[in-house]
C-alpha cells in the first residue's frame, strides 16, 4: 500500500478528495496537521489507511457533485477518540469499531485525538440491495466483536499491510471477499422483526452475495438457511417482482463476464472461472452469457484482448 505524508490541510485534503470524493477538513485553532494517507483501488474498491493528528472532516451539500464517485464508505477505527454524524444520527467510535457512511448524502467526521482508521471505498453498485440496507445502519457504529464483524475486521487489517504482496488477480478476489464479508457483517448486525417482510428480503439477498461461490446455493438451501419454506420465499421475492433462482444466476453472469474481461486472469480457463462463482457445470454458459451480455465467453474474451 503506497503511502504519502503530509504537513497542512491543504495537502491532505486534496490527497483524500482525490482518493475518495471531494471533502473538507479543518483542524483545532491552536495546531496544524500531521498525517499519512496509503491506499489503493481494487477493482474499483478503494482500500486506505489513514493516520493523522486531530481535526474534522464533513463532506457538505456543496461538496456533492453529480460527477462524483457513489460510494459507501466502511471505516475500521483503530486508535484514538472519534465521532460522526450522518442522517440526524450520531455515534461515537471506540478502537474495533466498524462503521459505515454514504457518500451520495453529507456526513461529518470528528477526531478529537491523534488516530488510525482503515477507510474502504465501495460502489454502491457493487453493492447492489445491500447498499440501501447498510445506508439504514450508516452513522451507528458496529462493535466488531465474535463473529462475522470480526472476521471482517481482521480481513481489512491484513489487506491494508499487505496489498502490495498480493498478485492483481487475487486482489480482484480478495475485494469480493472483503465486500461479502462486509455485507454479512452488517446484515448480520440488523435485527430481524417477526413481519418485517422487507428486512427478511434484505438479508436474504445479502446471504445471497456472500455465498455466489457455493454451488450448494439454491432457493431450498437459502430458504432452510432462514427458517422458512420455499413456497413463503418465492412469495416474498415476488412482492419485488423478483425470483431468487434467476437473481442469483443473473448475478453470477455478471461476475463471471467481468472475471473473463479481466486481463490478469487470462490465464484461468472459462471452467476454472466459473467454478469461483459457484457454475461446476459450464455446459451451457457460454450460451447464458450470450443471452445476458450478447457475447459468448470466448467473445467477451476477445473483447477484452482488443
Amino acid at each position: 500500500m503506497r503511502r504519502n505524508d503530509y504537513e497542512g490541510v491543504e495537502q491532505f485534503e486534496a490527497a483524500a478528495s482525490q482518493s475518495f470524493v471531494p471533502l473538507r477538513i479543518r483542524v483545532p485553532a491552536e495546531g496544524g496537521l500531521h498525517a499519512s494517507l496509503g491506499g489503493v483501488m481494487v477493482d474499483g474498491v478503494v482500500i486506505s489507511r489513514i493516520v493523522s493528528t486531530p481535526c474534522t472532516v464533513r463532506r457538505d451539500v456543496p461538496e456533492i457533485g453529480s460527477g462524483d464517485r457513489e460510494l459507501v464508505k466502511i471505516a475500521l477505527h483503530r486508535r484514538g477518540r472519534a465521532g460522526v454524524e450522518q442522517n440526524g444520527r450520531r455515534g461515537s467510535l471506540q478502537p474495533g469499531d466498524l462503521v459505515a457512511y454514504d457518500t451520495t448524502r453529507p456526513y461529518e467526521l470528528r477526531y478529537w485525538d491523534d488516530f488510525e482508521t482503515f477507510v474502504i471505498g465501495i460502489p454502491r453498485s457493487r453493492l447492489g440491495l445491500n447498499a440501501e440496507l447498510i445506508g439504514r445502519r450508516c452513522a451507528s457504529p458496529l462493535s466488531a466483536g465474535p463473529g462475522v464483524g470480526q472476521v471482517a475486521s481482521s480481513c481489512i487489517t491484513g489487506l491494508g499491510g499487505n496489498l502490495e504482496e498480493v498478485s492483481p488477480a487475487a486482489a480482484v478476489h480478495l475485494a469480493d471477499a472483503l465486500i461479502s464479508l462486509i455485507i454479512s457483517a452488517f446484515t448480520d448486525a440488523v435485527p430481524t422483526v417477526t413481519g418485517a417482510t422487507s428486512d427478511l428480503a434484505d438479508r436474504i439477498l445479502a446471504y445471497c452475495l456472500a455465498n455466489l461461490a457455493d454451488p450448494a446455493l439454491s432457493v431450498g438451501s437459502v430458504a432452510r438457511r432462514h427458517g422458512i419454506s420455499v413456497r413463503y420465499l418465492q412469495k416474498l421475492l415476488n412482492q419485488r417482482d423478483m425470483s431468487l433462482a434467476a437473481w442469483i444466476r443473473r448475478e453470477r453472469l455478471h461476475r463471471i463476464h467481468r472475471d473473463l474481461s479481466n486481463p490478469s486472469l487470462t490465464n484461468r480457463t472459462t471452467v476454472e472461472i466459473a467454478a469461483r462463482w459457484g457454475i461446476l457445470d459450464p455446459t451451457h454458459l457460454s450460451r447464458a452469457l450470450k443471452a445476458e451480455f450478447g457475447r459468448t465467453a470466448q467473445e467477451i474474451r476477445r473483447a477484452a484482448r482488443e
